[in-house]
């Protein structure tokens, strides 16, 4: 237990004065919490094994082992214990595999005290429910007692497959005919009792219990000595094991004969019932006095979506939008009184969705007379509301639609006309309905029509055709026409007439012509362009979607835009499409998609959209421009991990800064002022090597030969180096950026001078020294990223610049800086060079980075290695000879 309580928390973090701050807030915020600190994941399971603890709480992110591995560490020797994870760095990925692992709570590190109000509680809970499992542990083993003690046998036998008995008490005459001692002397065997039909069950079953570690109940048939078959329960577990080293098993069994009849006769009568009620296709239901649901089918629950577990805590009301809860409790009210009721009400889904459904109920009764609930069925009409509306809309777009409509009975008489028709022939629609088409059209016309649909009825996959036609109105006028024809047919497939659309295609020529000029437009744009029609299939793509998809124009013209696009991007576009369609206000709209090309490979796209236009409105189809807009893409994926690092690495000594003023405004102890400083100094730093990134990047300006000795005694010069000197191996010029060289030697020194040593080491004899000017550059306000400031060191430090020995380095031209102190881990080399990385409380992890990106800018490959006097050798490759 700790000092300020009856609760024992480790707090795991590698930001130590963090851990110092939420310590003190914890304690603060529960008084019955004592907190006990370590800075690394070994450090944590070291007081683990040593101390008591009831709970831990961790960090993700920390050097040698992280907080999952650190987790999994943990439940391999203490499974029980409550673990927290408690970080900065939080994403769905994280929290998932921490779930897998068996976290017991996982909440993100915030800004500002509260959080460890949450924290706490937290804490509490878990330790809470673990003392309260361990209790039920206790209860359970004392229930075991209690059952043992009940009417029936009780015995101790050799877990052996005769089940030789040891002790029997006196129940057994009672329960199989045989007394105690002839089962315990062996003439008569527990097994041979046994049903033979059960008897490798039973033992499979048992044996499963006792691998697991588990009590075992089981029920099975026995045989008594009378030739009589009773039903058996029994309970029992393993209690140690004999001289021979074989199992013993002490347990309890009862005679459930008639519990087992009476639950047998029930379960057929509840089968019964239940699959006489499953196996309606509609929802079946039971409804209570206050609208609570009693009984349901299958097929309640296929529909609603809910489970039966789910549907067995709600209501009625629940399956109902709120709209309509008056209407159904006044139809229950009405059911109680007159004994059945119908009404036609939007049944709720789990998804929400509203299903239309017609219910119809009873008022159900018990034999005495008492009204027991309402029963009823409720069937789905969606369909049928739907053909409801279907034929509405058919009908006022028939009457509406712009173009002429007619419909002919089998003998080719005109039984029908729309207003659009009426018009274009100049009659009233009485006087046009019973006559023969040729009375308003050339009789050569009226007799392509009927061949035109004598071929469609000899072909089925054909279900419509269209030709040209002439109309003749009242004044003797012609007008030219497309005919768009189409065979009738009944609910049993005969043939019972044809419809007819008719469209004015004057105006045609001249619209194909304004298109060819577009057309010559459109091939001009060194973007794709496209149309598709109105079931999404490309009517026209230029020769720029060739390039990018390398699809061929006419490979992709007849084929749905789903060719080229993702079944997400797909559902998203028709969004927007029905948004054009249906907002006046919008014209125009833009979707991100990814297009597929023949190869399989994925470019995310900008596709501006537009709907056709249309001389009678209505939709045709969608006009539009695809742009690659993969730089695009790869500047905002940057950008987004740029934000990543920004917020992770700042919220610590945030949370430092923010805790520390707490603590000094809440105790008056101004010493918490100089940490809360230091952390925000650890910002500036952070912020600035940011800043250095972001101008910066992985770019480089004009560039020249530079000398490598030069450059570095110029970043020497702008690094404060204390007392460390500066050495060259042969030196010779490279093509460089100069100002970008120097800031890198400016960090690689920087680096060198602050991650010190703990060992003596003596200079090259031949080393030109160099003393610090005391200029502090922004290479110098990196912070140190290997370990602290040398301060143990006897012998100054020396860092060495030079050119690559060709014979040492397989050829490869290029230099290297190298210094005599601690080195690198090899463990560790090939993460330095990553965005925030970082060995010491004090390191932004940003300098070797900056590093990193200069020399990736300009085309170098960088490695580190040990030095000869065992320090740190940063290698630049700045050209290779594979001769």
């Amino acid at each position: 237990m700790g000092e300020n309580g009856d609760i024992y928390v480790l707090h795991v973090d590698d930001e130590t004065e963090f851990a110092d701050v939420a310590a003190m807030h914890l304690e603060r915020a529960d008084d019955d919490i004592a907190v006990v600190t370590a800075a690394s994941a070994s450090e944590g399971l070291d007081v683990l094994r040593s101390d008591p603890v009831d709970c831990v709480v961790s960090d993700h992110d920390m050097p040698g082992m992280d907080g999952l591995e650190f987790l999994k560490a943990v439940r391999s020797s203490y499974p029980e214990l409550p673990f927290v994870l408690f970080t900065g760095k939080g994403n769905e990925e994280i929290a998932s595999d921490a779930i897998s692992a068996g976290v017991t709570e996982y909440l993100q590190k915030d800004v500002g005290t509260d959080q460890y109000t949450v924290l706490a509680n937290r804490i509490r809970r878990a330790v809470s429910e673990n003392r309260a499992k361990s209790a039920l542990e206790e209860s359970e083993r004392q229930l075991a007692t209690l059952i043992s003690n009940l009417p029936g046998l009780v015995y101790r036998c050799r877990n052996e497959p005769e089940w030789p008995m040891e002790f029997v008490s006196d129940g057994a005459e009672e329960l199989v005919g045989y007394d105690s001692e002839t089962l315990e002397s062996g003439e008569v065997s527990w097994s041979s009792l046994i049903v033979a039909d059960d008897r490798e069950t039973l033992w499979e079953q048992v044996q499963t219990c006792i691998a697991a570690s588990e009590p075992f109940e089981v029920t099975y048939r026995v045989e008594t000595r009378d030739g009589e078959r009773r039903w058996m329960w029994e309970r029992g577990r393993v209690v140690g094991s004999d001289e021979d080293g074989v199992e013993l098993i002490e347990g309890f069994i009862t005679d459930i004969t008639a519990r087992k009849a009476r639950e047998q006769e029930l379960q057929r009568e509840r089968e019964f019932t239940e699959n006489l009620v499953d196996a309606i296709d509609d929802v079946f239901y039971l409804v209570g006095f206050e609208g609570d649901l009693i009984r349901w089918n299958d097929t309640a629950t296929e529909v609603t979506g809910y489970n039966d577990e789910e549907l067995s805590s709600m209501s009625a009301f629940d399956l109902f939008p709120e709209p309509v809860h008056n209407h159904v409790a006044e139809t229950v009210r009405e059911t109680f009184e007159t004994g059945h009721s119908t009404f036609e009400a939007p049944l709720l889904t789990k998804a929400g969705d509203e299903i239309r459904h017609e219910f119809r109920g009873s008022l159900i009764e018990d034999t005495d007379g008492n009204e027991l609930g309402i029963a009823g069925i409720a069937r789905d009409i969606t369909e049928r509301k739907a053909r409801e509306r279907k034929l509405e809309q058919y009908e006022t777009l028939v009457e509406n639609v712009g173009d002429a409509m007619y419909v002919l009975d089998t003998d080719g008489t005109i039984v029908m006309v729309n207003d659009a028709m009426s018009d274009r022939l100049g009659y009233d629609r009485e006087k046009i309905l019973g006559s023969d088409p040729t009375r308003f059209m050339p009789a050569a016309d009226v007799e392509t029509a009927t061949e035109t649909i004598a071929r469609l009825l000899e072909d089925p996959e054909r279900t419509w055709a269209t030709f040209e036609m002439h109309t003749i109105d009242s004044d003797g006028e012609r007008t030219v026409n497309e005919d768009k024809v189409a065979p009738l047919f009944d609910s049993d497939g005969e043939f019972v007439g044809s419809v007819g659309v008719l469209r004015n295609i004057a105006d045609r020529k001249d619209r194909e012509r304004e298109l060819e000029r577009y057309e010559t437009i459109v091939e001009a744009v060194g973007d794709p362009v496209y149309t598709l029609d109105d079931d999404g299939v490309f009517t026209y793509v230029n020769e720029a979607i060739e390039q990018m998809t390398g699809y061929a124009a006419e490979e992709l013209v007849g084929e749905h835009i789903g060719e080229i696009m993702t079944d997400d991007d797909l559902d998203r576009g028709d969004e927007l499409v029905r948004l054009l369609v249906t907002d006046p206000d919008v014209e125009t709209t833009t979707l991100e998609m990814a297009v597929v090309t023949r190869s399989g490979e994925r470019i995310p796209t900008e596709n501006n959209m537009a709907i056709l236009p249309s001389a009678d409105g209505e939709f045709t189809g969608t006009a539009g421009v695809i742009r690659n807009i993969t730089k695009r893409k790869e500047r905002e994926r940057r950008l987004s991990e740029f934000a990543s690092v920004v917020s992770h690495d700042l919220r610590n000594p945030l949370n430092v800064v923010q805790g520390r003023l707490s603590l000094a405004e809440e105790t008056g102890d101004v010493s918490h002022l100089g940490d809360a400083a230091a952390a925000a100094t650890r910002m500036e730093r952070l912020i600035e090597d940011l800043l250095t990134l972001a101008r910066q990047g992985e770019t480089v300006g004009e560039t020249a030969e530079v000398d490598l000795a030069t450059t570095a005694e110029r970043a020497w010069e702008n690094v404060d180096t204390g007392d460390a000197t500066l050495s060259f191996g042969p030196t010779t010029e490279i093509e460089a950026d100069p100002d970008r060289l120097r800031e890198l030697f400016e960090n690689l020194i920087r680096n060198s001078v602050e991650h010190g040593s703990t060992s003596s080491r003596t200079g090259s004899d031949d080393s030109v020294e160099h003393g610090s000017t005391g200029t502090r550059s922004q290479a110098h306000e990196n912070s140190v990223e290997h370990g602290t400031p040398n301060d143990d060191r006897t012998t100054p430090l020396t860092v060495t610049v030079g050119a690559l020995d060709e014979g040492d380095s397989d050829g490869a031209s290029g230099f290297y800086v190298e210094d005599d102190g601690v080195g690198i881990p090899p463990d560790e080399r090939e993460g330095v060079f990553e965005r925030g990385y970082t060995t010491s409380n004090g390191g932004t992890g940003f300098g070797l980075a900056i590093v990193a990106d200069i020399a990736d800018a300009h085309g170098w490959t960088v490695s580190v290695t040990e030095s000869g006097a065992g320090g740190a050798r940063v290698e630049f490759t700045t050209s290779r000879d594979d001769r």
